[in-house]
């Protein structure tokens, strides 16, 4: 008997845990403030695969909503687009494998003060391989502005010569991977306004397929950890 009272008690604890862990967890989903939505369909001619990102809970709701009809208005052009482009392949020759749109999201930084992504969109219309070209977001998510690299530093640090140094010295650790004029362009380029995305160890420069190393290297990504920057930044990552 006294066994018995026991288990009950025990039964009820945990009861209450899990329902305490199951309100925390929808508090939490009901204060994000970006979130995933996926969808896919399938036919003889197409295949599409689409997760973008939906912002929601932003104080500026006109920002929000900018930020969502944009994204998703890129996507109903590039999977109208495929779809267009099987159907009139198809007329004149039978598709052997179904075209494709896949476009995915990466967050990779989420915390109060900011919220980091890369979405991207891949595109299969015949041909020995597919395109993928990305665009990054990094949202200040007090004002909802975008923000551009140059928007991370506060101007007491030569920011531009600290990334430039970090991504040379990778490349030529493995210069088989890129171009020979990879260096070159990277000591040229303007950073102000590069892509870019951040995460708790640094801000990740982001390369497009082609721009500095051949298809085979993938989308080059070089992450510049955050001690490199001294106290210049402008926001805490944590």
């Amino acid at each position: 008997m006294e066994e018995q009272k026991r288990f009950t008690k025990q039964l009820s604890a945990l009861s209450v845990l899990f329902l305490i862990a199951l309100i925390a967890y929808i508090l939490s989903m009901n204060t994000k403030q970006v979130v995933l939505v996926e969808t896919k369909t399938e036919d003889k001619l197409t295949k599409i695969f689409v997760q973008i990102p939906k912002f929601q809970n932003f104080k500026n709701e006109n920002i929000q909503n900018e930020l969502n009809n944009g994204i998703q208005e890129k996507v109903k052009k590039i999977v109208e687009e495929v779809k267009e482009i099987a159907e009139e392949v198809n007329k004149v020759e039978e598709l052997r494998y179904p075209y494709q749109a896949h476009i995915s999201t990466e967050i990779t930084y989420e915390g109060r003060d900011l919220i980091s992504l890369v979405i991207y969109y891949y595109t299969f219309t015949g041909g020995a391989h597919g395109n993928t070209v990305f665009e990054t977001y990094t949202i200040d998510v007090k004002s909802g502005k975008i923000l551009t690299l140059a928007d991370l530093f506060d101007g007491t640090c030569d920011y531009t010569k600290v990334i430039k140094d970090e991504i040379i010295k990778e490349i030529k650790s493995e210069e088989q991977d890129y171009y020979p004029e990879a260096i070159e362009y990277i000591t040229q380029e303007d950073f102000s306004n590069k892509a870019f995305t951040i995460s708790k160890d640094g801000v990740q420069i982001r390369y497009q397929d082609y721009e500095i190393a051949p298809h085979s290297t993938g989308l080059p990504t070089f992450t510049i950890p955050w001690d490199k920057f001294a106290n210049c930044l402008k926001y805490t990552i944590k």
